[in-house]
């Protein structure tokens, strides 16, 4: 069998129903904790394990592509020293008149 390419670190065995445990150092190096996600996909015949982190789906709305682009913008905005804070309610309303 042609060795895998990237860094070898050890090599695991498929238990019953697919199992497989990731070495203490492995996990250690990815930061990995019991319950954590992982994508699994095949890659030229490899099998690639790549750590993820679930959104929620009540918060899926925030990483959206329109979303994430009103979020560039706002930082931009701040950025160049736009934006502001406002304490009271009727502060809030003379922003909101003067299209601050």
């Amino acid at each position: 069998m042609a060795q895998p390419a990237g860094e070898v670190t050890g090599h695991v065995v498929i238990r019953g129903k697919g199992q497989v445990t990731l070495p203490l150092h492995i996990r250690r190096k990815l930061g990995l904790r019991e319950g954590d996600h992982v994508l699994v996909s095949v890659e030229q015949g490899r099998v690639v394990l790549t750590p993820a982190a679930l959104i929620p789906r009540d918060q899926a709305w925030f990483w959206t592509e329109e979303w994430q682009a009103g979020e560039r913008e706002a930082d931009r905005e701040l950025a160049a020293g736009g934006g502001g804070q406002v304490f009271t309610t009727d502060e809030f309303l003379d922003a909101l008149d003067r299209g601050d």
